[in-house]
């Protein structure tokens, strides 16, 4: 979870897109969560109350910006549970 928390406060300094840091530790997460069953729905709400958390000392100035990477994080994440 600290390695995960950095990289997301990384990522948050840099809301163009999903840094490649960021991506391979989420595939990471993703594949210890499903060999350790955890449901791909906790997976997302772990992920999400992170990065709201961490986006809130941020105070984005382009909200929709910060929205956007974390939708895309959450689809990598559910890409990553599933991949075989």
């Amino acid at each position: 979870m600290k390695e995960l928390r950095t990289a997301l406060t990384e990522q948050l300094k840099r809301p163009d897109g999903p840094t490649q840091e960021l991506a391979t530790l989420l595939r990471k997460v993703a594949r210890e969560a499903h060999d350790g069953d955890i449901k791909p729905e906790q997976l997302i709400i772990i992920f999400k109350q992170l990065w709201n958390s961490l986006a809130e000392s941020f105070r984005p100035q382009n909200a929709d910006q910060y929205e956007l990477v974390r939708q895309r994080l959450v689809t990598l994440c559910i890409r990553a549970y599933y991949a075989e």
